[in-house]
């Protein structure tokens, strides 16, 4: 009865905590569009909008938002070049990109760089609002098309050690947890383990498989599988 209560109240509370959310985006009436669609949603709060990559690459440090969303074209780089620089230094940051480009080379740099979601302008305000709420509880939410192209075309070269060899037995329980669709607080109750558990493991994961995203595991994990 105890470790009910001490699972439900940690459930509870992950319901209720506030996601910060900032937005890295060149077009000033899309930027305040998303900004007010963000605070407006329950449990989720902008606490920055931003116009260009210099701008975001000082603030968004300061600020350590939990999730940001960014356009790929910015004035003076690109999206992904925010990913990249900006996702070794906060790993426990999400970054999900919003854009209306659905090419094949820009949806896998996109992943690459550690981009967890890849979502289309397109995309009904509604549909990313729940993408916001899939990342915050552990997801990588992508629009159908880009899911798609990412089945199709996404390979990953098998490493010299299998990826099962290279984690511990919870690493890679936790990892087939993820890939079967369940979320951190999902996977937290079926171990009976503390989301921040959760989230240390799978930091250790990304580590030792060199991957910077929840889906580049996941990937590494099915290519394994399917050997």
């Amino acid at each position: 009865m105890n470790n009910f209560i001490q699972i439900f109240g940690l459930y509870m509370n992950e319901l209720e905590s506030i996601v910060s959310v900032a937005i890295v985006e060149d077009h000033e009436e899309i930027s305040s569009s998303l900004e007010l669609l963000i605070n407006n949603s329950r449990n989720f709060n902008c606490v920055g909008t931003f116009p260009d990559l210099k701008t975001s690459l000082g603030k968004l440090k300061e600020i350590y938002p939990d999730i940001v969303l960014t356009d790929i074209n910015l004035p003076d780089g690109t999206g992904i070049d925010l990913v990249r620089k900006l996702k070794p230094e906060m790993s426990l940051t999400e970054f999900v990109i919003l854009t209306m480009y659905d090419d094949n080379e820009l949806v896998f740099e996109a992943l690459k760089a550690g981009a967890t979601g890849y979502l289309l302008k397109r995309t009904p305000p509604s549909k990313i609002i729940d993408a916001l709420i899939e990342v915050s509880q552990g997801g990588s939410p992508m629009s159908l098309e880009i899911a798609r192209k990412v089945v199709n075309n996404f390979k990953i070269p098998s490493p010299s050690q299998t990826v099962q060899e290279q984690l511990t037995e919870r690493e890679w329980e936790i990892l087939g947890y993820l890939s079967k669709g369940l979320r951190y607080k999902e996977i937290a109750i079926e171990l009976g383990i503390g989301i921040e558990t959760v989230r240390s493991h799978l930091r250790k994961v990304y580590e030792k498989l060199q991957v910077r995203s929840a889906t580049e595991a996941v990937l590494k994990y099915l290519n394994k599988k399917t050997i």
